[in-house]
């Protein structure tokens, strides 16, 4: 039997655009469901911050699970892996947001069946993929950068995957991770310093945390760096890769609905993939490093992908893509 009103936690790794993008997202999403169904979503008072501090997301799951909750939506990896045992010790559903690999995190038994409590949406990248971009743009590349942080479980996979597809294209790469956000500027002097061709990110939270502090260190050093989300492009990166947000989003709301209103089990529900089809590029940092626009926006269509250039995070949220 269905209830009247629902109790809808969120709790996020920590306070950067990409993951407040995603809370936005969600707490627009939930006030669009309330429309839809005639039933409210609440989560007023019910929204954390994890402050990149896994206790501190333990804490916010303790207290949801006081607050009788009846679902929550962990953003991140790290979250869902702070909260999960504690919310499936209470029978609370979750439907994760921004889980690169949750296989390897152990947090899902597949994609398609993935857990009596637990399913989401996987925004996995694929490190291949953003090294053709890389080369798409500088055929001439022999030493490039790889910056990620040595604990986020959803940079290993694509840094594994960027680092094979060097190799095979013969060209050099210098690796650099890092633990917390005060050794990511040292980490981005450092490239300098070794006169890197680019810098290649993947969708890594300790390197976005920064991203605001080594966007000009990069950009007076004229070096682009290649990230895996559109995030780091409104917080000066040259370059992102993503899909659309409002379309996982949706998805997202749909397994909610699917759980709270039909009664299904999250292990009826696979894990959707998101789809890597839009290129970002800040315009602020394309000028700057001398690139023509029109010519970026061929080359990034020649690779299957559609372009949108970029000022601010203003013209980004909320309504983009």
């Amino acid at each position: 039997m269905t209830k009247d009103t629902y109790k809808i936690g969120i709790v996020k790794y920590t306070d950067h655009a990409s993951l407040n993008r995603l809370e936005t997202g969600m707490k627009r999403g939930l006030d669009e469901l309330s429309k839809k169904t005639g039933k409210k979503f609440e989560y007023e008072g019910l929204v954390y911050d994890g402050k990149a501090d896994p206790e501190e997301m333990e804490r916010a799951a303790v207290e949801l699970v006081e607050k009788g909750v009846d679902l929550v939506l962990p953003i991140a990896t790290p979250t869902t892996v702070a909260v999960k045992s504690i919310l499936e010790k209470n029978k609370i559903p979750m439907v994760f947001q921004a889980v690169s690999d949750p296989i390897t995190a152990n947090l899902i038994d597949s994609y398609e069946h993935p857990g009596k409590y637990i399913t989401g949406t996987s925004d996995g990248l694929d490190g291949s993929l953003l090294v053709q971009m890389l080369l798409a743009v500088h055929p001439e590349a022999k030493k490039v950068g790889l910056l990620y942080g040595k604990n986020e479980l959803s940079s290993k996979l694509p840094i594994a995957e960027m680092k094979t597809a060097l190799t095979e294209r013969g060209v050099a790469f210098t690796e650099i991770s890092v633990e917390h956000k005060a050794q990511v500027v040292k980490a981005a002097e450092s490239f300098v310093s070794q006169q890197v061709d680019a810098v290649l990110t993947p969708t890594d939270n300790t390197v976005m945390s920064a991203e605001l502090l080594i966007s000009p260190v990069f950009t007076d050093a004229g070096i682009p760096q290649f990230t895996g989300s559109h995030a780091f492009v409104i917080n000066g990166a040259f370059f992102g890769l993503g899909g659309s947000y409002r379309r996982n989003e949706a998805r997202s709301m749909q397994m909610v609905e699917e759980i709270l209103l039909r009664g299904k089990s999250p292990m009826e529900i696979p894990v959707v993939r998101a789809t890597h089809d839009l290129a970002t590029v800040n315009n602020q940092i394309c000028e700057r490093l001398g690139y023509d626009r029109d010519r970026l926006e061929q080359i990034f269509a020649e690779q299957g992908l559609q372009t949108v250039f970029l000022d601010s995070q203003e013209e980004f949220d909320p309504d983009s893509e």
